[in-house]
């Protein structure tokens, strides 16, 4: 029999993922000339670059944290989540590759100066060959990251049984002035931790909350309150560095790292405590069983591979989803909104046929065999 569980965790998963889709439209599916001029239109197309796909990603390495920290380690996880990765990273290159379609290849770099319909080529053999070996290439950073992560999970386990409470408090303050409040500060080297380290700094936070509970955390109302300011303060850094600072040639050299100052980068502690309070209000959120929240929350990482896959991604947006049409349209926001709700409700679809078609008689198969 099915065990039933409460959906806020379920919930959670898609909020993060939805999050992370509205990032990927301003970063892939939004293409304005180089030098276009900085208007209302524009300013709303970008209030969610970067910061919401970063908080998507701690939200998930938490809920991941959350879970994995009581759990027992299998090596067939570790297999499902490579087949996962490879099979939608190979059907993706396959389809992309047979069927000639236009897209901004692995080695195109001039979507950004030319615009995804001047610069989009037919996938050739690299691009194919590239999909084909996704871990191994790391297309996907966030999917290969979380794959080794995966198999640390028992010694990390085991590591933190050892922990003190105290211990594990000092761990993670060690961790996170490293991790983030240091990286908070620009052109220093002291410090240079890779993806890896993030996913274990939010392994041990997750873990923390998990057995201790800390009673700062559990004030509900606070929480949303502070992460709604914060998340709220990261769209207007966005709106101040392209309105008023843009044309300061500093800034316009070092855009992306400007932007990602406050909030956008993985490694900055606002990232990380919103993304923390985000995942607090939710955990305390008591809301019943729904089959159907859980199913789509279980393609979540289906969407996440299938939408960002980088050789189609920017296909998807600019010729599926046609996104150019609105980038001068006075209802920016409200096509972004439909169009992420596209894009995950397309993906999901995707994600569920591939479970139910490819995956399900796979794993059938293995369970005979051992």
């Amino acid at each position: 029999m099915e065990k039933t569980r409460e959906s806020n965790f379920e919930l959670l998963r898609i909020f993060a993922m939805l999050s992370i889709v509205m990032a990927h439209l301003t970063q892939h599916g939004i293409w304005f000339p180089p030098e276009s001029p900085v208007n209302t239109v524009f300013l709303q197309s970008q209030l969610f670059q970067i910061w919401s796909g970063q908080l998507g990603n701690w939200i998930f390495v938490l809920i991941s944290g959350y879970f994995v920290c009581t759990s027992k380690f299998s090596w067939k996880k570790v297999f499902i989540l490579w087949f996962q990765i490879f099979t939608i990273s190979a059907f993706l290159g396959l389809v992309a590759y047979f069927s000639k379609i236009p897209v901004i290849g692995f080695s195109n770099s001039d979507y950004s100066k030319l615009g995804f319909f001047e610069a989009a080529k037919p996938a050739n053999k690299g691009d194919l060959f590239r999909c084909l070996l996704p871990c191994y290439f790391g297309n996907n950073w966030f999917a290969t990251a979380y794959l080794v992560f995966y198999m640390f999970v028992p010694f990390l386990n085991s590591f933190r049984e050892n922990l003190s409470k105290e211990n594990h408090l000092k761990l993670i303050i060690l961790m996170f002035v490293l991790a983030c409040v240091v990286k908070q500060f620009p052109f220093q080297n002291f410090f240079q931790q890779d993806n890896l380290f993030l996913f274990i700094l939010g392994y041990f936070v997750a873990s923390y909350i998990r057995f201790y509970n800390p009673k700062i955390l559990n004030h509900t109302k606070i929480n949303a309150v502070l992460a709604l300011c914060l998340m709220c303060a990261f769209a207007l850094w966005n709106y101040l560095v392209y309105k008023y600072f843009l044309q300061v040639p500093f800034v316009k050299s070092h855009l992306n790292q400007i932007l990602s100052f406050l909030g956008g980068g993985t490694p900055r502690f606002f990232s990380l405590t919103c993304a923390v309070l985000i995942f607090c209000v939710f955990k305390n959120l008591h809301a019943p069983y729904s089959r159907f929240i859980n199913v789509v929350a279980s393609a979540s990482f289906g969407v996440y591979l299938f939408h960002e896959n980088l050789l189609v991604n920017k296909f998807m947006w600019h010729f599926l989803l046609k996104t150019d049409r609105f980038v001068n349209s006075p209802f920016v926001l409200p096509f972004m909104f439909l169009s992420v709700l596209i894009v995950f409700s397309a993906c999901t679809i995707l994600e569920l046929l591939r479970k139910q078609i490819v995956e399900k008689p796979v794993l059938n198969l293995i369970e005979r065999l051992t």
